[in-house]
């Protein structure tokens, strides 16, 4: 196709969609005369643009000839819209243009006056079509002389989008020497390796040099930076090589690349700690001067080094590292791998180390279950934690130490003091004031019966003790659509699964047979069919199954089994199922995390099939301890005519009660056709099963067992948090920003946000991801973050927007903005 063929298609086009087309062809290349034009163009209007006639060209076309069509035709180049006399008429018609050039400008929607340049300073990337039609999909429109260049040097070196720290991040993805890199060898032959290092070193405020290794000196421009900004010293040495004029850009851009969890980012920055021997250089000063560092791993290796030496020395200060431990766990490094196991294992080892006063107020409450529930169980909690990380540990042998103390203060001085004050109240005749297990049913269950209408679903978690259970109720607290709270209960003795199970069921009186096991009113209560028919007496309207069968059916299926029921109990026996074998006790803890897994996986299934109301108890605790069990701990068996026995205890008639043991009194247990004896503190009869994961005694880890009570509810709300600033100016680089948080987590749900400021959709700061979480009264619930702005010019005066967003499973939405006024005096010297 001709140009005179383009030309009238390109009138045809315009004369479809108005009545009057008015067409402009700047052609300074001459192609065509005006006398050719009007013999080819014979229905048209040719007119040719000069120095002199552009008035008298807008009278005929706007007041004239208004319903003709005009082809205007200048053999110059096309004036700059300030110059051009008939900018009006060109902004509501169109232009033709003819040459490759101005065919190209067209396509890509550039201005003549930037594609030309550009053509003739780089013809070699023009060369390609390959390259045009990339630079066509990313060119902004209307882009001027720098946004082409970067569009270029995008295309160049395969980058998604014009954007200089990406075309940077692909270039320094490269191998980092010159030579080697073939991105840096096709912008040097495409483009211009010295113009693309201008535009690179200028963003980063770094001088680049062709020959001076420049993606090296970038990259430890960068690394240098990003560690600065949060280094409470200088060395002058790397200060001097790797200085920048704009810190928090290349601060800013390590972090970006960090979130992309790059593993040539990895390499090069354990490759810079290892060459400038930075653990030397930290190792100098005091670790508050780089404990907010997150550049290099090192960084967690000696915070972590410094938390074993105080913890083995006992000079640590437990809520200062705790808080250090919590913060270093939300950074790059100290999040993955070995590092976050070692941080998980020390936090735990540090928690006990606060916990341990606690123990000296155990003789003062009245009831010592009652005490055991409001602080006592944190130790066993930590302590579970502790080990269950631990030994998971790929280099054990630098906590082992600490592993050792920790064990033998819970083993000979927790557990045994609390064993001691436990055999004191048993000689006593202690019965608890909490609520005993078996009066579940009666007082939890069959009134929700009685006067609701909701279907009722109880969990019974075979050795779901108390702190595990509280573990799993802080876990439910954070579930959007529904409420939960936990109470404990009081296990029937001795804590052994049949007695345990029976208690939880509809009863009045609990007797044991030899044969039949535990009775409930004549009843007996083993296996799921003969529980099906003792609650069934109680509500017709009853199922009973395993968990996993009711889990592993389909929606439908467990929609048809359950249809009509008002009450379901549902049997789990993970934790028991591993402790009470010999073989596999030793992974007791695993099961308890697995454990409190299936438990929130239940909740979340039970809650799509339109469960209002979860009870989720147990039959009983446990104790486990890691150590070697001494002979001295292992008393002579029970004699007598036993029915039922474990390690812990003994049920029958005319028992003995060897040193060690107690015979309980009437009263301490439920059963009274039997005499029931406990071995004492954490003592072992000779007998068979394991040793190390017991249960059936009186220790509180045995028989206080939990009531979680967890109600779907429409979705919580959550909390408000507002910005707590009156004068929202900003006047440093460096920006402290105090949130308040507008309710307390008790009545509402947490809050977990991602906060930056931006101009427009471009972020000009780091971004923070907090969650507020906070309870208690105004004053206790605010937080200070500090954020650090890019390095630009930004006007006196000029806005900015410090926008916070909520973050959600299904990613991230609007929630606050903030205007901030800026006002870097600063910059200006």
């Amino acid at each position: 196709m001709n140009v005179i063929e383009k030309l009238k298609e390109k009138i045809q086009q315009e004369r479809k969609i108005k009545e009057q087309s008015v067409v402009f062809w700047y052609d300074p290349q001459s192609q065509v005369s005006v006398e050719e034009l009007k013999e080819q163009l014979e229905d048209i209007e040719v007119r040719q643009l000069t120095n002199n006639n552009s008035f008298q060209l807008k009278v005929e076309i706007e007041l004239q000839q208004t319903t003709e069509s005009f082809l205007i035709y200048s053999d110059e180049a096309k004036p700059n819209d300030k110059d051009n006399m008939l900018f009006d008429i060109l902004s509501y018609s169109t232009e033709f243009k003819a040459d490759e050039t101005a065919m190209l400008s067209e396509e890509l929607q550039v201005s003549d006056h930037v594609l030309r340049p550009m053509m003739e300073q780089y013809p070699l990337f023009f060369g390609s079509k390959e390259r045009k039609r990339k630079l066509s999909k990313i060119l902004p429109k209307h882009a001027d002389d720098y946004h082409f260049e970067l569009s270029m040097m995008a295309v160049i070196v395969k980058a998604s989008v014009p954007d200089i720290r990406v075309i940077a991040r692909q270039l320094l993805l490269n191998d980092l020497h010159k030579e080697e890199n073939e991105l840096s060898k096709q912008l040097k032959r495409n483009f211009s390796l010295e113009r693309a290092l201008e535009i690179i070193g200028r963003y980063f405020g770094v001088t680049l040099e062709e020959d001076n290794k420049p993606l090296v000196q970038l990259i430890n421009v960068l690394i240098y930076q990003h560690f600065q900004q949060n280094a409470g010293f200088t060395v002058e040495d790397w200060e001097a090589q790797w200085a920048s004029s704009s810190p928090n850009i290349c601060a800013l851009f390590v972090e970006e690349w960090l979130q992309h969890d790059e593993i040539a980012l990895e390499e090069h920055i354990k490759e810079w700690e290892k060459v400038y021997q930075v653990r030397d250089v930290l190792i100098k000063h005091d670790i508050e001067n780089y404990q907010l560092v997150d550049t290099f791993p090192v960084v967690d290796a000696l915070i972590i080094e410094k938390c074993i030496d105080e913890l083995v020395h006992q000079t640590i200060h437990v809520d200062e590292r705790l808080s250090l431990i919590e913060q270093r766990l939300q950074t790059y490094w100290g999040s993955k791998g070995r590092l976050k196991a070692l941080y998980e294992t020390l936090f735990e080892a540090i928690r006990l180390e606060k916990l341990k006063p606690v123990v000296n107020r155990l003789y003062q409450a009245e009831d010592l279950y009652e005490n055991y529930v409001k602080s006592l169980y944190e130790i066993d909690h930590a302590y579970r934690h502790f080990m269950h990380h631990f030994t998971r540990l790929d280099a054990k042998e630098i906590l082992e130490e600490i592993a050792s103390h920790l064990t033998n203060w819970y083993e000979n001085e927790y557990l045994r003091r609390i064993s001691e004050e436990m055999n004191f109240r048993l000689e006593d005749g202690y019965i608890s004031k909490l609520m005993p297990q078996r009066s579940f049913f009666a007082q939890k269950v069959r009134p929700i019966l009685e006067k609701e209408q909701t279907r009722v679903f109880v969990i019974i978690s075979d050795a779901l003790r108390y702190e595990a259970a509280y573990e799993l109720h802080e876990l439910l607290k954070e579930r959007e659509n529904g409420k939960t709270n936990i109470n404990p209960m009081a296990a029937s003795y001795p804590t052994y699964t049949q007695l345990g199970m029976a208690s939880l069921l509809p009863h009045r009186e609990l007797s044991v047979d030899e044969k039949k096991g535990i009775l409930a009113d004549g009843q007996s209560t083993k296996g799921i069919d003969n529980r099906r028919r003792i609650i069934q007496s109680a509500e017709s309207q009853t199922e009973v199954l395993k968990l996993k069968e009711l889990l592993d059916m389909k929606a439908s299926e467990a929609d048809q089994l359950l249809k009509g029921k008002r009450l379901v109990y549902l049997f789990h026996d993970h934790i028991d199922a591993l402790g009470d074998s010999a073989k596999s006790e030793r992974e007791t803890y695993r099961a308890v995390d697995q454990a409190i897994i299936d438990l929130q996986y239940a909740v979340d299934r039970l809650s799509r099939l339109q469960a209002k109301r979860i009870f989720i108890t147990a039959d009983h605790g446990f104790l486990f301890q890691f150590k070697q069990i001494e002979n001295h701990g292992k008393i002579p068996a029970v004699e007598g005519e036993i029915i039922d026995h474990n390690r812990r205890f003994a049920i029958g008639h005319n028992l003995s009660a060897p040193e060690g043991a107690i015979k309980l009194s009437e009263g301490q247990s439920p059963l009274h056709n039997v005499e029931v004896v406990l071995a004492k503190s954490i003592n072992r009869f000779k007998t068979g099963g394991g040793l190390q994961f017991i249960h059936g005694g009186a220790l509180p880890q045995e028989a206080i067992v939990p009531l979680i009570d967890y109600r779907r509810i429409e979705v919580g709300k959550q909390v408000d948090i507002a910005v707590a600033m009156i004068n929202k100016v900003i006047t440093n680089y460096r920006i402290p920003v105090s949130f308040y948080q507008e309710q307390s987590i008790t009545d509402y749900t947490s809050r977990k946000v991602n906060i930056a400021f931006y101009q427009g959709d471009e972020r000009i700061s780091n971004e923070v991801e907090l969650v507020f979480d906070l309870k208690g009264e105004n004053r206790d619930r605010n937080r200070q973050v500090t954020f650090n702005l890019v390095e630009k010019h930004y006007k006196i005066g000029e806005t900015c927007i410090l926008r916070v967003e909520t973050v959600t499973k299904k990613g991230k939405e609007a929630y606050l903005e903030e205007e901030f006024t800026l006002r870097l005096y600063e910059a200006l010297y």
